[in-house]
């Protein structure tokens, strides 16, 4: 039951340099957040910002646990 979540991830349109310039990436990450909740898209977001991403510009990709929207008025 607690067995890994395997995804392939790929980034485009530029996000890729925010991940050593590779745009697909085979990842595992938990099923469960740090506190024992289901994973979802919020934590993945804060996993690959944790552990994949190398640059330190984290504001280019992630808002609040979401993907930064380009075209939302902040």
């Amino acid at each position: 039951m607690n067995e890994p979540i395997e995804l392939v991830v790929e980034f485009t349109g530029g996000l890729e340099m925010l991940f050593s310039d590779q745009r697909k990436h085979k990842i595992s990450i938990p099923n469960q957040d740090e506190e024992g909740r289901p994973a979802n898209v919020a934590y993945l977001i804060r996993w690959l910002c944790d552990n994949l991403m190398k640059d330190p510009r984290k504001e280019l990709f992630e808002l609040d646990d979401s993907v930064y929207d380009v075209n939302r008025e902040y």
